[in-house]
């Protein structure tokens, strides 16, 4: 069926991958590999401290890897669909939110519940549900049911003291200070 979708022969397919699910994973692998950078373009870019900001931002990108601006499914993830693979590239979604935007987020602040992965992973799941069954839901709706679910602290902090940081108070020596 793999085959006969992409327009190739059979043998060309298993020339290059031993089985079914091989396919399927280095698709999976791939589409995922996109998200990451996604993600990971987000967290370098993101306002250190402004979790109501971000949230809003990081659900906007969510929503652009997996639907187009007129709201249709990109094509891989209705692939992902068809095959039956979505539940297990959203499991694979968690690991990587988990890697990129929790551990940063547990170095300045706390988080309020237990089975952090498993909630993660239902909040992930529970977004691409309401995006189907609600296309018309907003972003900020989306980052408000997150902050609840996850009772995320959306105080705004101040920027980290140390100087690298491009929002850092700059501190003056002696000499500037006469």
């Amino acid at each position: 069926a793999i085959a006969r979708k992409a327009d190739v022969a059979r043998s060309l397919v298993y020339y290059y991958f031993p089985d079914k699910q091989a396919v399927i994973d280095a698709v999976l692998d791939d589409f995922l590999e996109d998200i990451v950078e996604s993600v990971s373009t987000w967290n370098e870019l993101r306002a250190f401290g402004d979790t109501p900001s971000e949230l809003k931002n990081c659900v906007a990108a969510f929503r652009r890897t997996l639907y187009t601006s007129s709201g249709q499914p990109r094509p891989m993830f209705a692939v992902l669909e068809e095959l039956g693979m979505r539940d297990q590239f959203a499991t694979r979604g968690v690991a990587c939110i988990q890697n990129y935007i929790v551990s940063e987020y547990l170095a300045y602040r706390t988080i309020d519940i237990q089975l952090i992965p498993e909630t993660f992973g239902l909040v992930l799941f529970g977004i691409v549900g309401m995006m189907k069954a609600k296309p018309d839901i907003t972003d900020e709706e989306l980052a408000t049911l997150i902050a609840q679910t996850l009772r995320l602290d959306m105080t705004v902090m101040a920027p980290p003291p140390w100087p690298e940081h491009p929002d850092a108070p700059t501190l003056q020596t002696g000499a500037q200070m006469r």
